[in-house]
């Protein structure tokens, strides 16, 4: 039991929306249960329970990895339709059965050195050694990347003028030390990349001056990332065919971001891209997604300028239930 607990944390280091790390787990001695706990969606900016889903399949094939390094296959099976976006209790999303003699799946090692890096990239060229994924579309030239830069700048203030999605933004931030939450979940000063000023501020920005601050037209400079954005020698356009269960296409999320950790490259995602409905099709279709292939995210990859930041994980005690 405690190679599987063990198994459990390790899974909890796969990535989620606001780090707020939704899945949860049962353990017996064939098998495993993940949950997606629904007091952990995120209503406001996540309604359809899309990026919910999302970190629920990163988790699901975090685990798989994590008991493949112990020699112990998994045989997966997801519920049919999961919710990810109402109520308040668990949520059945799959079942595991464990197999003896399993291949180790050497991506596992890079569970832990995998992060998300929300700065400027190194200048430094990547060496990409032709990586390649047929559900990525790789954006490596300034033109593009600029067209990106400017289009998720756009969006993200489009969505950040609803006061719901900016509170719930600001929920999930850990900006003071001694917040309850610090070091478990959300995102703190390091994983945001704020200063402390900017960090004092923000609470007022997203709160009671942004009316203001927007009809004095101050808002764009001050949610803009372009420019940290083009420092990124590639942008991955992640796209998965349509219809496809949502937990699996967390499942192969997953794996982008470990592949370019193997190759010493954090990612900051580009979510305004996919989420906002207008610059999604406009996205695909200049950058030659099909019609039958959903925008499921875009990633800034490059190797970070600085260290990465202390990792927020809940323990154990949360994820089992």
């Amino acid at each position: 039991m405690e190679v599987l607990e063990a198994c459990v944390v390790r899974a909890g280091l796969a990535p989620s929306a606001h780090n707020a790390q939704p899945a949860r787990w049962t353990l017996d001695t064939d098998g495993a249960t993940l949950f997606c706990d629904l007091r952990d969606t995120l209503p406001a900016s996540d309604p359809e329970g899309r990026a919910t889903a999302l970190g629920c399949g990163a988790a699901l094939e975090a685990m798989v990895l994590a008991l493949s390094a112990h020699g112990f296959g998994a045989e997966v099976d997801l519920a049919e339709a999961p919710r990810f976006n109402r109520g308040r209790g668990l949520e059945t999303v799959a079942h595991l059965r464990f197999t003896e003699a399993a291949a180790e799946d050497p991506l596992h090692r890079q569970l832990e050195r995998r992060f998300t890096w929300r700065g400027s990239f190194d200048a430094a060229p990547m060496e990409l050694y032709g990586w390649s994924r047929s559900d990525a579309r790789q954006v490596l030239d300034d033109k593009g990347r600029a067209w990106l830069a400017e289009r998720n700048d756009w969006a993200s203030l489009q969505m950040l003028r609803d006061k719901g999605l900016r509170h719930e933004l600001l929920d999930w931030m850990r900006l003071a030390p001694r917040h309850p939450r610090t070091g478990l979940d959300g995102m703190d000063r390091a994983a945001l990349n704020l200063a402390r000023a900017p960090a004092a501020a923000l609470p007022l920005v997203f709160g009671p001056l942004w009316r203001g601050l927007d009809a004095a037209r101050l808002t764009p400079r001050l949610t803009a990332e372009s420019a940290a954005t083009r420092t990124a020698p590639v942008i991955a356009l992640f796209h998965r065919p349509r219809g496809e269960h949502p937990v699996e296409s967390g499942r192969a999320y997953l794996r982008l971001g470990l592949e370019a950790a193997s190759l010493g490259m954090a990612g900051w995602p580009m979510s305004a891209l996919s989420d906002h409905p207008a610059i999604n099709g406009e996205t695909c279709t200049r950058f030659g997604i099909a019609p039958d292939r959903r925008l499921i995210q875009a990633i800034r990859f490059g190797k970070p300028s600085g260290a990465a930041p202390p990792r927020a994980r809940r323990p154990l005690s949360e994820l089992l239930v």
